[in-house]
């Protein structure tokens, strides 16, 4: 098995989830990738939500993958 290779992994925590830790060592992948989700909804009397939609940058973390040998 791969192990945690290519698992997403939180890079300022401390716990479990952390790459310091999730990774065993090994560092871990920085990109980017854009989130585009509902916000800012609101209700309309009657009967209809209404939602803009805003888009965010992420970076997500990811371990990197043990060299087999």
């Amino acid at each position: 098995t791969l192990g945690t290779g290519g698992r997403r992994c939180a890079k300022d925590s401390l716990g479990s989830e952390g790459c310091d830790i999730l990774c065993c060592g090994r560092g871990y992948d920085t990109r980017r990738e854009l989130f585009i989700e509902k916000c800012g909804c609101k209700f309309n009397w009657c009967c209809k939500v209404k939602c803009k939609v805003c888009r965010e940058w992420r970076d997500i973390h990811t371990c990197k993958m043990p060299h087999i040998t």
